[in-house]
């Protein structure tokens, strides 16, 4: 801090010549703030001149970028010159098109003539609700300011901002540490600590549950930003913190009473911190969701953003990092199982669709065991531009086609090619077919209730972009046997995934049913799926039962058990279901193909790219539908051919019109193929 006093210092000395100068600017406005007007970033210029001045012209400079003034924009001799740096200047004259970076910066102000430096301003990380300006309007000397005054006079300024304690805890002591100089007080009950709050002598030992917010005091200083920390949270659990009055009650982002918990925007947005381990980062929350809003476990997103204080990205335990991340609830066994069952599955199918990467962690609430959650970065232009090298996307939400990110234009020319019918080559311009037929298979198998509610589609932002899915909330199944072809092929609107258009026409019906098959086969085979269902049930079982208790009362559910019952009855029936409705729906009779290998272990088969395993597996497949397979050697082997089929190579297509049984024969490397198979 010592360093800044003095560049302050330097800089004031160096252009004080000059009649308009920065006179004050706050980058952290505080938390409960729009971000518009006072509550928002904003520069203070003040004239010491006896003659007012017309700003036309002149230029405020941050990082290079230059926003010039307006004319008729002007400022009196002793007044003062509010400039609202929110990006709007469209509001008006005074709204410039910047922000100013809470982590520090250095802001120039240019005269007319583009060249001169009339005044320069650099400043450090800033605690939020603070600014930084002369210690009297036009004066020489710098300090900070607890109450900021945009457009008021300077007063009260001190010289320095105390330094935010550090909270460690070992051994199960906790101990607070500051800087030379300063006291840490702290409270016990979630409150903001103040001057006559706790004063920090000596470690305390302290019950699990105990939230713990501390800040550094001194008389010439800024008190510090606050410290918080969670007692006895598990290494592996998150612990949030955010103040009551922000979760409950007038203002509280959780308030059904006042159906806030229903209100969406930045408006509703709250200051929380997120400890992971010993690591506390100050982040945003929101409520999130749609239809779970209403239920007592709630769905939070947690938003890094300079307002919030937020230093760097939130990790989650595959070692990336967002800005914006989901605690989705899963508020029953039902959903955290289902849903992990298919992201699992639609991993392993190949990631044809986007599917969030969800860490069950066990999170606290102020202090509370909340219960289990899935931790994964919000699907938004972040996460869904990192498909796409990190370049923009545009992004379609819901039912009615809303634009996240970009416009709908071009989805809207998409669904017109797909809804008249288009073939495959066509359509494939504009949709990666793959993926939505992905979509419609697995929609399909899980009956999906709200398919057509969960819907968002993106694709890169150039010409050639072509539309892919995310597949989300896969909690809502339908019974094994239900009838989902017809319920979907009969709604009155068509909606995503587009069953009635894909299987209507012959290139994309044959697709959907080649790929069901295979899927059918492989990581939707009853053996398969049902061994992931029993390892996911297994990892989870005793996190789900602790969430169980917790949320029985307030939000009755079978227990985990039942769930993983209900689970593996899906699994073991609904493949035969389903594949009897689309038969009887498409008119195309199932067939059975019996897969081998040859020798047991030499190699093994694909079926549209994915594998079966065994050597010997039997598919469900359709009349006439084409169906790609692949025979791949293990180490020390070779492919010699196919047994059922004429076709010689390694890729062969084949046209079931019967039942029929295909072998994959491999031989010893460099064996004579003059004895045939």
């Amino acid at each position: 801090m010592r360093h800044w006093s003095l560049l302050l210092v330097l800089l004031a000395v160096q252009y004080l010549h000059a009649q308009v100068r920065i006179n004050e600017l706050q980058c952290t406005r505080t938390v409960d703030s729009d971000g518009y007007g006072p509550n928002g970033d904003w520069v203070e210029l003040y004239n010491v001149g006896d003659h007012e001045v017309d700003l036309g012209g002149y230029a405020l400079v941050l990082n290079g970028n230059a926003q010039r003034l307006t004319s008729g924009l002007s400022i009196a001799p002793g007044e003062q010159r509010v400039l609202w740096c929110d990006n709007a200047p469209e509001l008006g004259l005074e709204h410039v098109g910047m922000k100013l970076p809470r982590t520090g910066g250095t802001l120039l102000l240019i005269a007319p003539d583009g060249a001169t430096v009339l005044d320069l301003f650099s400043w450090p990380s800033l605690p939020p609700g603070v600014s930084i300006g002369r210690n009297v309007d036009g004066g020489r000397s710098w300090g900070f300011f607890a109450k900021p005054s945009p457009g008021g006079p300077n007063r009260a300024a001190v010289p320095k901002l105390a330094t935010m304690p550090v909270l460690t805890v070992q051994a199960g002591l906790l101990s607070m540490a500051s800087g030379a100089g300063e006291t840490v007080h702290y409270t016990l009950d979630g409150s903001l600590p103040q001057a006559d709050s706790h004063s920090y002598t000596g470690a305390l030992v302290l019950p699990a549950g105990t939230v713990v917010r501390a800040r550094s005091f001194a008389p010439d200083a800024v008190p510090s930003p606050c410290a918080v920390h969670t007692i006895g949270v598990p290494d592996t659990a998150w612990a949030l913190f955010i103040e009551v009055n922000d979760l409950i009650g007038k203002n509280g982002i959780a308030d059904t009473l006042r159906g806030n918990h229903a209100r969406k925007g930045r408006k509703w947005q709250r200051q929380a911190w997120i400890q992971q381990g010993d690591v506390v980062r100050p982040v945003g929350i929101a409520i999130a969701g749609s239809g779970s809003r209403t239920l007592p476990k709630r769905n939070y997103k947690l938003i890094v953003r300079d307002r919030f204080g937020a230093a760097g990205p939130v990790p989650l335990p595959d070692g990336t990092a967002w800005r914006e991340v989901i605690l989705r609830a899963d508020a029953t066994p039902y959903a955290l199982l289902r849903n992990a069952f298919m992201e699992v599955t639609a991993i392993r199918s190949g990631r044809r669709v986007e599917v969030q990467p969800g860490f069950p962690v066990p999170l606290y609430l102020n202090g509370r065991y909340e219960g289990l959650y899935r931790a994964m970065p919000a699907k938004g232009g972040e996460w869904l531009s990192s498909f796409n090298g990190g370049a923009t996307v545009e992004i379609i939400e819901g039912p009615d086609a809303q634009p996240v990110n970009g416009d709908a234009e071009h989805y809207q020319r998409m669904l017109q090619t797909l809804l008249s019918g288009a073939p495959l080559d066509t359509l494939g311009r504009t949709v990666d077919v793959a993926s939505l037929v992905e979509l419609a298979c697995f929609d399909l198998w899980t009956g999906r209730a709200d398919h057509e509610l969960n819907i968002r589609s993106w694709r890169p932002s150039k010409p050639e972009g072509r539309w892919r899915w995310v597949m989300y909330d896969m909690d809502q199944w339908a019974p094994a046997d239900d009838r989902t072809v017809q319920r979907m092929c009969g709604a009155n609107v068509s909606a995503t995934p587009f069953l009635p258009e894909l299987l209507a026409d012959g290139g994309t019906r044959d697709r959907l049913l080649a790929r069901l098959a295979a899927l059918g086969a492989t990581t939707l085979s009853p053996d398969r799926a049902a061994l992931l269902a029993d390892s996911l049930y297994r990892v989870y079982r005793h996190a789900m039962s602790l969430d169980h208790e917790r949320w029985k009362s307030d939000m009755p559910s079978p227990a985990p058990e039942a769930a993983h019952t209900l689970l593996l009855d899906h699994v073991h029936r609904r493949n035969e279901h389903l594949f009897q409705e689309l038969a009887g729906y498409t008119g195309q009779p199932l067939l059975s193909i019996n897969v081998r290998v040859e020798p047991a272990d030499a190699g093994s088969v694909s079926v549209e790219g994915l594998y079966l395993t065994g050597t010997q597996r039997g598919i469900t497949a359709f009349d006439g539908v084409p169906l790609h397979f692949g025979a791949t050697a293990r180490d020390g082997m070779e492919f010699a051919g196919w047994k059922g089929s004429q076709e010689s190579s390694e890729e062969v297509l084949l046209v079931p019109r019967r039942n029929m049984d295909i072998t994959a024969v491999f031989r010893p490397v460099g064996y004579s193929s003059k004895r045939g198979l």
